[in-house]
């Protein structure tokens, strides 16, 4: 099995939102049409404000992610936020969330970010497997007020 891991582009609509949708669902969140189409918006523009990649086997798209980089206080360099990750159930454990991983810590690197991040909820368990194996725990805790409009 090959994994082709690159850019989003306009024509992976179709299997993106599939994708996203599916994400959502697993999170447990509503999706918005709204906030759908500017996420697509954002990450298909000529200069993405999130950067979208996508897996694809034997020409399927079958996994997502989305980053996108910021200025930390702490350096003189950028972090990177993978935001989102998600791979299709019946592609699961195939490599395909670290292929994933290891493109976005590439073009990371590339942007001269001194960190990649991410977080995901403690019950994600499966996830969490894969994720002590590439990266290391913080021991951060994380803390949110929900603003609303």
């Amino acid at each position: 099995m090959s994994i082709k891991v690159r850019q989003i582009t306009d024509q992976d609509k179709a299997a993106w939102l599939s994708l996203y949708l599916a994400y959502l669902k697993f999170y447990e969140s509503a999706p918005d049409e709204y906030s759908t189409e500017l996420l697509w918006s954002r990450l298909t523009k000529q200069d993405p404000e999130i950067h979208g990649l996508v897996a694809e086997v034997d020409g399927l798209v079958v996994g997502i992610c989305h980053f996108h980089y910021q200025l930390t206080t702490w350096s003189k360099t950028w972090h990177c936020y993978l935001e989102d990750l998600y791979v299709d159930e019946s592609s699961r454990g195939k490599g395909v969330a670290p292929a994933l991983i290891a493109e976005v810590k590439k073009l990371a690197l590339e942007h001269k970010c001194s960190e990649l991040f991410w977080i995901t909820k403690e019950s994600n368990t499966v996830a969490r497997k894969l994720y002590d194996k590439v990266a290391t725990k913080s021991d951060f805790v994380r803390y949110e007020i929900l603003l609303e409009e």
